[in-house]
């Protein structure tokens, strides 16, 4: 199995991931849309409705705000979750982005790529 680190702000190694699994994750344009939008959060953190806010207006997809939150909560926010790439607080609605080297260069390979 190949594995690749997933770490916080400070550079400390929170977690490892399955290479296959991110890439998994990273298949679907949606979930693509949603860690660009995280990865380019202040300090790695966002609440909950500043990322629907922001994912609305990117009109790369064209879901409305009510649509990227039943999404998000049913199914992006947990898988993102349970492969160790965000930690979600439903009390306080905010999501902390982990960073993952090989999502990183996935998404910038894909940019440059599609222009």
């Amino acid at each position: 199995m190949s594995e690749c680190q997933i770490v916080d702000s400070d550079g400390a190694v929170r977690c490892m991931c399955d290479v296959d699994e991110v890439l998994s994750l990273l298949a679907d344009s949606r979930r693509r849309t949603i860690v660009r939008t995280l990865d380019r959060a202040p300090k790695n953190w966002i609440d909950r409705e500043s990322l629907i806010d922001s994912l609305s207006a990117t009109g790369s997809e064209s879901m409305t705000p009510d649509e990227w939150a039943l999404e998000l909560a049913h199914v992006h926010l947990p898988l993102l979750e349970d492969c160790g790439l965000v930690e979600y607080d439903a009390h306080s609605e905010a999501i902390r982005y982990y960073e993952c080297e090989l999502a990183s260069r996935v998404l910038a390979s894909i940019e440059r790529t599609t222009g």
